[in-house]
């Protein structure tokens, strides 16, 4: 009698346990947001690896995450105007794939004005739930006149182009969607804010960080930024 009680009293134990085990595990959030999938895109002459690294943490995260460079080679060097309609026609795939009714955007760089000319001109908004740009030269860049002779996407990116002028005509986003603009104080033209979205520097959260604009979409605190912005906000990170 004695060895059967002990051993009901080792097996209540190891019930208990399992129950705070799995109670436990049951009660933590899972990571990511189930609402939508999320489209990472890259800007001029993008290295993939690196957008590779910002998706695949995204599904580390729980999301659903993809990934795509703009047309041109290299990468981005087609008009802008092309690029955007390349982002529509991803957009319309995922979510044919999903069957979801949005999908998420994540743009670096030049993929930022891409997917903001897809949402303000080319009906995106009705496809889009939360547009977050990193990096992004939302007035261009005086280094992209050393290009605009031999590529469209430069053109476009020079400051005063017409596709810019056009682009930053008020509003500069649809005023409902829910816009992220992030950027490192290190990087020069991206500094310039993005009228309507919610703008940060990574500096802001991570005093003296420093990120140089091509390693943006592989450093830890613009993930977690990023990461925050698609949840909604408010913007985070534990600046790893």
């Amino acid at each position: 009698m004695d060895t059967l009680r002990k051993l009901l009293a080792r097996l209540v134990s190891v019930v208990l346990v399992l129950g705070v085990v799995v109670g436990s595990a049951a009660a933590e959030p899972v990571p990511g947001s189930a609402r939508n999938p999320v489209l990472v895109i890259g800007g001029f002459d993008a290295n993939v690896g690196k957008l590779e690294t910002l998706r695949a943490w995204l599904e580390s995260r729980g999301y659903t995450a993809y990934a795509m460079v703009l047309p041109g080679t290299p990468a981005a060097t087609a008009p802008l105007v092309e690029s955007a309609a390349a982002v529509a026609a991803e957009v319309a795939e995922i979510r044919r794939e999903t069957r979801s009714a949005r999908v998420d955007l994540v743009g670096h760089s030049m993929g930022g004005l891409a997917q903001r000319h897809y949402v303000k001109f080319l009906d995106g908004r009705e496809s889009v739930d939360t547009y977050v740009d990193f990096g992004t030269p939302e007035n261009g860049v005086v280094l992209a006149l050393l290009c605009s002779p031999f590529y469209p996407g430069c053109r476009d990116l020079s400051p005063g182009s017409p596709f810019l002028t056009a682009l930053n005509t008020a509003p500069a986003i649809p005023p409902d969607l829910p816009a992220y603009h992030l950027f490192s104080e290190d990087a020069g033209e991206e500094r310039e804010p993005l009228p309507g979205a919610n703008n940060a520097s990574v500096q802001s959260f991570c005093p003296g960080r420093r990120v140089s604009h091509a390693d943006e979409p592989i450093d830890g605190a613009f993930q977690e930024l990023i990461d925050s912005a698609l949840r909604g906000g408010p913007l985070a990170t534990g600046c790893p």
